[in-house]
């Protein structure tokens, strides 16, 4: 069985998945530096979505497609003057608090 093809195409896939998370990140900084863009935050989110639900995305595609929705998360908290919802406790600290 020769799998020489779906390397390539498998290496290709992970290259545009580094190609789109750093473009859309650059694409967020300049939003932030000139908000009248002509793409809003919310496509950006939505990109970020969609590449979320990406099957190719390995561990650190993931964790930077994360660190940029938290960022946008943060961004609108922020802008709206809404606080976060507190985390949840861990089972650990939920335990030592009912002692």
């Amino acid at each position: 069985m020769d799998t020489r093809d779906t390397n390539i195409l498998g290496a290709f896939q992970l290259r545009m998945i580094d190609a789109d998370i750093s473009n859309i990140r650059l694409a967020i900084e300049a939003v932030l530096q000139e908000p009248n863009s002509a793409l809003p935050l919310l496509y950006w989110r939505r990109r970020l979505e969609q590449l979320s639900r990406c099957r190719h995305l390995m561990h650190h595609h993931f964790s930077a497609v994360t660190d940029l929705l938290n960022r946008l998360a943060k961004i609108d908290d922020d802008s709206t003057g809404l606080a976060r919802p507190p985390e949840p406790l861990n089972e650990q600290s939920r335990h030592s608090s009912l002692r």
